[in-house]
């Protein structure tokens, strides 16, 4: 099997590559009720734990919408967004298992990127993509280092940011059905209402 790292460079994964289908990926962002989890605990302390877990000084649950990135829970980051044409996290959900980075000064599709030229100093980039059962593309679950790191991360490493990952989706899928819930309620409750 290949190492995530050496992942080949697509034309999905140019930092200039369209979001793919927006309204599509739009809907199903709304269908999970994103705006309800910015800050969220669960996803906080999953945030933190892939920090500590991969011995990394910054950590984020990221949701790629179709102008900008989101931070929905972050450790280690100030700001709440970006734009997303900086994203490293709409490369790594295009993908089907960790996107790794190992010195984003010498991969060609990142080596201008503001976050890696700028204050932020990105160096090493890992990222779980969060994609749905049914292929919506959500963002990344995603590690970040101000060093490089040739070797990548630990195989256990490796497998811990995709648990937890897969633990960020169950969080949005219970947020979506909490959302269903209620409206079915709502319904349920105008329906009783016109009946009586």
């Amino acid at each position: 099997m290949d190492s995530p790292i050496d992942q080949p460079s697509t034309d999905a994964n140019r930092a200039d590559a369209p979001a793919p289908e927006p309204d599509e990926r739009l809907r199903a962002l709304a269908s999970y009720g994103i705006d309800s989890l910015e800050d969220d605990p669960e996803l906080r302390a999953i945030a933190d734990f892939a920090a500590k877990l991969c011995e990394t000084p910054t950590a984020s649950v990221t949701i790629v919408e179709t102008e900008r990135q989101r931070f929905l829970a972050r450790h280690g980051i100030d700001s709440t967004e970006t734009p997303r044409s900086v994203s490293f996290c709409a490369h790594a959900m295009q993908g089907s298992d960790l996107f790794i980075v190992p010195d984003a000064t010498k991969d060609s599709r990142f080596a201008d990127n503001a976050l890696v030229t700028g204050a932020e100093n990105i160096r090493f980039y890992a990222g779980a993509p969060l994609v749905t059962d049914d292929g919506a593309q959500l963002g990344a679950l995603c590690v970040i280092d101000t060093e490089p790191r040739p070797e990548g991360l630990t195989e256990v490493q490796q497998e811990g940011l995709r648990v937890l990952a897969r633990s960020a989706l169950r969080r949005f899928v219970n947020e979506r059905e909490a959302i269903r819930s209620r409206e079915h309620a709502r319904e349920r409750a105008r329906m009783l209402e016109i009946a009586l």
